[in-house]
This record gives structure tokens, C-alpha cells and sequence, in this order.
């Protein structure tokens, strides 16, 4: 048996768009701009998945002796017309956790949903990336164009692995007709433990133009400009650390002794 999907409220939204974010992703990224959304627009509680039969419960997380149990949970905002949905990701009945996502989005009508996804790079956080996307519909690519997304990735996994929950997640929008974009951003393999404050930013930037959002977006890019300049201070004090970051930005690969040292340094600098 597994958990149902819990309705909390009805506010009655017109056709809002849908943000979906994943614990655990590289670089934090869908749950920071999950959080910043919340906190942006004072999202209420719409509805919440009910984790039995998704996620493994026995030997959770267990944070300042308080059992953290698996959470998925779906919040609104009237005004912004939105939807936002952030969840740990199901371990059992993949298929079937996301069947409910999907009811819920098609209940309100969702316009769009955009799903937030991260892949960690072998590239310093100075040298400038593109957002990737795969589409539910050919049909998005229009609706995409003047943003610098790249459009062209498929639903194609590596031989032996299991696609991104982000990508799957697409594929099932795809065959209930909902209109769909996986969106995935690049995050230095070095913040990929940490938060990517500037990947995060850089996403609520695409939404706030995309979904035509009433957002701000200048705390969060105060943020992540905050976080570069730790890294800057910490790369002009250690010189292993400008070594490491000079030869990402010449295209060079790191060893694996050289990265591993560089992801230490970061995460002392930033913790």
C-alpha cells in the first residue's frame, strides 16, 4: 500500500504555473529556489503526498534528535497564480508517486510545469554555462527561445542506469499532455555538496521571466555574489586553490587528488 495524495485546501487557482524542486540534487539547487520561492511569495499549503510505499522509512535522518522523515509537499501562491512542489525522492513506485504529481497538476490545469534538476561539472563556477532543458513537447521549444537554453537534450540514460527523477517526471507530463521542461542547471562539481547560490539565482531569474513572476531577485543575487566572493578570497590566500580554478578556466582536467583538494577547500571557505 502506498501513501495518497492529501489535499489541504482548494484556493481556486486559474490555470497557475507548476515549479518542482528535488532534495539532494547537485548543488541544492531546486531546494534552495523551492525556498526562495516560499519565501518570496509567503506560499500557503495546498496538498502533501503521504510518504508510505515511496521512501524508505526505517533509519531516517535523524537532525538535533529529531527523526526527519521523508516530505512531499505541494504550496501555493494566489497572487503569483503558482504552484510549488519540493520532495525527497521516491525510492519504490516511482511511477505512481509522479501519477499523483501529475493528478494535482491537472486538477488546477497547470500552464506549465517547470522542473528544477542539477548536474554536477567539471568546470569552475567563473566560467559561463547554459541551461539545459528537455521538453515534454517539441511544441516548448518556441516558448523557450530568446532565454539561451539549450533544448536539444533527450530522455536517453546511460546503458545500466535509471533516468533523473526530473527526466522521468517529464516523460509521464508528456503522456498526460501536460507541457513540461526538465530544466537543468550546471553546478562546479565543487558546490555540488553545498548550495550553488548563483545556479539557484540564475534559475529564479528564468522563472521571474519566464512565468512572469513578481519576484525580486536581488537578495538571492546578493547571495550568490556574497558566495563568490568567499571563493575569491579563499582562491587569492591559497595558491593550490588558484592553480586548481586557472586550469578549469583553460579548459584543463584536474586529478582526482587535485579536485578532491579543491572541494575541501571550498567547503571549509563556505561552511
Amino acid at each position: 500500500m502506498t501513501g495518497q495524495l492529501k489535499y489541504l485546501t482548494d484556493p481556486g487557482l486559474d490555470r497557475p504555473a507548476m515549479v518542482v524542486g528535488w532534495r539532494g540534487d547537485a548543488g541544492m539547487t531546486g531546494e534552495r529556489v523551492i525556498k526562495l520561492i516560499n519565501q518570496i511569495f509567503k506560499m500557503k499549503p495546498l496538498a502533501e503526498i503521504e510518504p508510505v510505499g515511496f521512501f524508505q522509512l526505517s533509519g531516517v535522518e535523524v537532525a538535533s534528535d529529531l527523526a526527519k522523515l521523508p516530505d512531499s509537499s505541494f504550496s501555493y501562491s494566489k497572487e503569483a497564480q503558482l504552484i510549488a512542489f519540493i520532495s525527497d525522492t521516491p525510492a519504490y513506485e516511482v511511477h505512481q508517486f509522479l501519477e499523483q504529481v501529475l493528478d494535482l497538476a491537472a486538477k488546477h490545469k497547470v500552464s506549465h510545469m517547470i522542473i528544477i534538476g542539477a548536474l554536477p561539472v567539471m568546470a569552475s563556477h567563473n566560467t559561463p554555462s547554459t541551461l539545459m532543458a528537455n521538453l515534454s513537447t517539441p511544441l516548448l521549444r518556441d516558448w523557450l527561445s530568446g532565454e539561451g537554453v539549450k533544448a536539444d537534450m533527450d530522455y536517453i540514460s546511460p546503458p545500466g542506469q535509471k533516468p533523473a527523477i526530473g527526466t522521468y517526471l517529464t516523460w509521464e507530463a508528456r503522456q498526460r499532455g501536460v507541457e513540461a521542461v526538465s530544466l537543468w542547471s550546471p553546478v562546479p562539481f565543487y558546490l555540488a555538496p553545498l548550495t550553488d547560490e548563483t545556479g539557484a539565482a540564475r534559475i529564479l531569474s528564468f522563472l521571474r521571466h519566464k512565468l512572469a513572476l513578481p519576484v525580486n531577485t536581488q537578495e538571492a543575487e546578493d547571495t550568490a555574489r556574497r558566495q563568490r566572493e568567499k571563493i575569491a578570497r579563499l582562491r587569492a590566500s591559497e595558491p593550490e586553490v588558484e592553480k586548481s580554478l586557472s586550469m578549469l578556466e583553460s579548459n584543463l582536467s584536474l586529478t582526482e587528488y587535485e579536485a578532491g583538494a579543491l572541494a575541501a577547500s571550498v567547503r571549509q571557505a563556505l561552511s
